[in-house]
């Protein structure tokens, strides 16, 4: 995937959400059960926390930082961090839960924006991905 097309789907998947859910009555983003007990505000809560933790990774990572300091590589558990985060986010409004989730693909879009297509297409180039493209951890 080019970076052209992976702006464009990073886009386009984020309206597509919007869209399905920015005319839900607020009783509906707030009602568990989704997921388990997670209501749908609790999903873009956890979805605007990795994505932030992308935007950590792209920073470092276009800084030239050997091993980016983000969740991914830390010790505890992806269920430790999802439960850490999720009881972080419960006090948390809808509306602002809403606003970071816009707000947090502007700042990956800006962010993959300033890669160049070589730093995004070489699977060598950042070893902590194990041989794997930049463009393939975005997506």
């Amino acid at each position: 995937m080019d970076k052209s097309e992976l702006l464009e789907t990073l886009e386009d998947s984020h309206q597509e959400l919007i869209e399905m859910l920015e005319d839900l009555p607020e009783a509906t983003l707030l009602e568990s059960g989704v997921e388990g007990d997670w209501s749908i505000k609790d999903i873009l809560a956890h979805l605007t926390y990795w994505e932030g933790q992308l935007v950590t990774l792209l920073f470092q990572a276009k800084s030239g930082m050997p091993q980016p300091s983000t969740v991914h590589f830390g010790s505890e558990s992806l269920d430790e961090t999802n439960a850490r985060w999720h009881q972080q986010s419960q006090d948390r409004s809808l509306e602002i839960i809403w606003s970071d989730f816009i707000g947090v693909r502007k700042q990956t879009i800006r962010r993959v924006s300033a890669f160049s297509e070589q730093e995004l297409q070489d699977p060598q180039r950042y070893a902590w991905l194990g041989g794997k493209p930049l463009w393939m951890w975005i997506v």
